[in-house]
């Protein structure tokens, strides 16, 4: 299958070229199943990787502090070494391997060239989100239930926010049900904020960490434990997926990073919860209740104020991607023939990293009750 040349601005892939014209010398755009792909060599060209190598289907780009992996055959990508679930599969065209234009906008633009990002502003405000609360538990073990180590995890969040100088809001402080709409409708009141919300998983002995922005238009879930949305319209949260993305990859990185998890990839759903939240906005699962060695981690006090501790400096992290400026100012034709693009990646680590004093390491707290 030949290349098609054209200009285009790959399916709103020119959010990679703000409102710059790409020339048709930019990318070989190739066609296949209704949909357009580019191939990672063009990939490597674009972003000007000078290393680039292909083994049995196995496509690796390097230059710098930034390196891409992807398969062929797979939906696993991986960006400066954290696992992304691409939204379509990774194709092989005989000599090379294939990404969609779509997984090139939504995430290895925003990831690659985080300051780049539409419309991201400086963060003023954090609404924290503890999942479930009231009535609604959320899953259990024997050590307690979700929405008590979810509420746990966002108060040792805040703590370290406010230390950093930003205001934050908690959808709830306390064992209170609040609906998803009204979860949604409160984040979207600060301007200038993003919004978080913590969870924990079960599933049999499954273990580790995955992160979710929103599914862009067009785009069922990749989500293992949601039911499939059929309703893939355009959301009032689309209106941030390159923010998304990039916030949630950030915080992911600095807390897999941080606990030492297994790294289960930052994906993209159609939660209710996402969908209409007006600000840059993610869902994170910090690990599995019902796998019984993560569980009992999750149980204790040390685990869930670490967890905390590094979703606030990944807030941090992002908040300091997308705002930094080079010091001298760069057009679009120049940044393409300039390296770095970006001297610090959105899941680099920005500042030092410095450990809460913790007690009860390796015992599960007591605090935390399973009931109501």
């Amino acid at each position: 299958m030949q290349p098609r040349r054209r200009w285009i601005f790959l399916i709103g892939v020119l959010a990679l070229f703000g409102a710059e014209k790409a020339s048709s010398e930019d990318w070989d755009i190739i066609h296949q199943g209704g949909r357009d792909y580019v191939s990672f060599s063009n990939v490597a060209h674009f972003y000007q990787f000078p290393e680039y190598t292909r083994v049995s289907h196995t496509v690796s780009l390097r230059k710098d502090r930034n390196a891409i992996r992807a398969q062929g055959g797979t939906s696993n990508l991986y960006i400066n070494g954290v696992r992304f679930f691409t939204d379509f599969p990774i194709l092989t065209n005989g000599t090379d391997e294939l990404i969609s234009a779509m997984d090139v906008s939504k995430i290895i633009e925003p990831i690659i060239r985080p300051n780049r990002v539409r419309n991201a502003h400086k963060i003023e405000t954090v609404v924290l989100d503890p999942g479930h609360g009231g009535v609604d538990s959320g899953a259990t073990n024997r050590w307690g239930a979700e929405k008590s180590f979810a509420l746990d995890v966002a108060q040792y969040a805040r703590l370290q926010l406010m230390h950093a100088g930003y205001k934050v809001e908690m959808t709830r402080s306390n064992d209170k049900f609040i609906s998803l709409e009204e979860r949604a409708i409160f984040a979207s009141h600060f301007p200038n904020s993003v919004f978080v919300s913590v969870h924990f998983n079960t599933s049999g002995s499954a273990e580790g960490l995955e992160t979710y922005a929103l599914a862009p238009a067009g785009v069922t879930s990749n989500a293992a434990n949601e039911v499939a949305v059929a309703d893939t319209r355009w959301c009032s949260g689309n209106a941030q997926d390159e923010q998304n993305i990039a916030l949630a990859a950030a915080i992911h990185a600095t807390v897999l990073t941080r606990l030492s998890m297994f790294d289960r990839g930052v994906k993209h759903a159609r939660f209710h919860v996402l969908r209409n939240v007006r600000v840059p906005a993610l869902l994170i699962e910090c690990g599995f209740l019902s796998n019984p060695a993560e569980g009992q981690r999750i149980a204790t006090s040390f685990f869930r104020q670490e967890v905390g501790s590094a979703i606030a400096q990944g807030i941090q992290n992002y908040d300091a991607a997308i705002n930094y400026r080079a010091t001298s100012p760069q057009t679009f034709a120049s940044a393409k023939t300039t390296l770095p693009l970006h001297s610090h990646s959105i899941s680099e680590p920005l500042a030092d990293y410095v450990p809460p004093e913790a007690t009860q390491r390796d015992t599960p707290s007591l605090s935390i009750t399973g009931g109501n």
